[in-house]
């Protein structure tokens, strides 16, 4: 295996964690917060359920492009110059947003708000991983991915009081300003970092250093990059397509009122948090595989019981929402956690954040499909429908998670292709 850092100092480890977690908070935040911004912006812009969708999708549109580019710029030119750059581009079009009053205009805005939370998808675990001691790195990484649940949960909390209290054309803009906050502590700390060792050794600037013309099918990789994009595509259409919907789902079905369809999303969302939280300490003793396995496998199960409830009329929302909270527990000890710190962890250096980039790129094709495929599943069929197309997704995401199952946990990341096929090799399947 090639080089990995030994232990940092404690205090750098603990603040590349923090500006890591940020950039991922921000993302939670900012698609969760739509789901809220949606009840008042229906309202005041008058929207059908297609411009519902094309609202609720812009930002996993943007973040599609922020993945695929800032990952391969960032094995091109460093991992701290994009760090930066990202978090500027989000702090001024998440400004600009809250002050629009076109309907066009807002979509263009989130647009670029989710390109810049892609780039920090690609970007903030590469960084991480290539600082973290490998006897704790998925505990560091699990830390990043519990920030998503926080950013989620502080979106439906302020969401509930701000669009409770304030009149519609007035809540939606403080909810995309207060992104402003994180942003600018992130920035201001991510100035004051260094860059990755493992990218100034093995980047593009040296790439004399390490092999690169190795073929997928020699090295193995073909496999890893299964692994990394199919089921992720399977957890974001699951869990984004029925999280963005899942407020005005409940809602239209007469469940419960506005303010309780966001706060019970939001409380499925805390759940989430809390199975992420069991996770960071069960990520270095059990691995990622186990985890991911199991989690889409009794989410998946947990989802096909709610379906099957609401097809026989069993309507009440206390039990619905209590069984979303069990199933969003057990994606986040899952791959909620999972299926972002696979990608990079498999993957030699000098492609790292491009794997993690694309990984993302997948993953938000999954949630446009997911948002319009369940909303139209939704519409023909009811929730009952919804929630079993996305217990399948899940349950397919069990199944190929063990087919192509690779475990990097207590290894050194791979700064070379050849490191990363023995990686592969060592995981416990043996390339047929």
């Amino acid at each position: 295996m090639g080089s990995s850092l030994s232990d940092p100092d404690v205090l750098l480890l603990k603040r590349i964690r923090t500006v890591s977690s940020l950039g991922v908070l921000l993302d939670g935040y900012n698609l969760s917060v739509i789901a809220v911004a949606l009840v008042p912006l229906t309202v005041q812009f008058r929207l059908g359920a297609a411009a519902t969708g094309l609202l609720a999708s812009a930002m996993l549109l943007g973040s599609i492009a922020g993945g695929l580019t800032a990952g391969v710029l960032a094995d091109r030119f460093g991992r701290k110059t994009l760090l930066i750059w990202d978090l500027i581009i989000f702090m001024v079009f998440s400004l600009v947003s809250a002050f629009l009053f076109s309907y066009i205009w807002l979509v263009l805005a989130r647009l670029v708000v989710g390109l810049a939370v892609g780039a920090d998808y690609a970007i903030s675990p590469t960084y991480l991983a290539e600082f973290a001691p490998r006897k704790t790195r998925g505990y560091q990484l699990g830390y990043v991915w519990l920030a998503w649940s926080v950013g989620a949960v502080l979106s439906f909390g302020l969401g509930a009081a701000i669009v409770g209290w304030l009149p519609p054309q007035l809540s939606w803009r403080i909810l995309f300003a207060l992104a402003l906050i994180p942003a600018a502590i992130g920035l201001l700390m991510r100035r004051q970092l260094p860059e990755s060792p493992h990218w100034l050794k093995y980047g593009a600037k040296n790439k004399a250093d390490h092999p690169t013309k190795v073929s997928s099918r020699v090295t193995g990789l073909g496999r890893a990059w299964r692994l990394s994009l199919v089921p992720w595509f399977l957890m974001d259409f699951s869990t984004y397509g029925l999280g963005l919907l899942l407020p005005l789902l409940l809602k239209s079905n007469g469940l419960t009122s506005s303010t309780g369809a966001i706060l019970g999303t939001g409380l499925a969302a805390l759940f989430g948090g809390l199975g992420s939280v069991w996770a960071m300490f069960q990520l270095d003793r059990r691995g990622r595989i186990v985890l991911q396995i199991r989690g889409f496998l009794w989410s998946g199960i947990g989802l096909w019981m709610l379906a099957i409830m609401l097809w026989v009329d069993f309507k009440v929302f206390a039990v619905l929402l209590a069984g979303l909270m069990v199933v969003n527990l057990l994606n986040g000890t899952g791959p909620g956690t999972t299926c972002g710190i696979i990608p990079a962890e498999v993957f030699p250096t000098p492609m790292r954040a491009t794997a993690l980039g694309v990984s993302t790129a997948v993953s938000r094709v999954g949630a446009i499909v997911g948002v319009f495929f369940l909303g139209f599943i939704e519409v023909r069929f009811g929730l009952g429908a919804v929630l079993a197309a996305t217990g399948v997704a899940a349950l397919l995401g069990s199944v190929l998670s063990w087919v192509w199952r690779i475990e990097p946990n207590q290894t050194a990341l791979p700064d070379i292709r050849g490191e990363a096929a023995v990686l592969i090799s060592q995981s416990g399947i043996e390339k047929r």
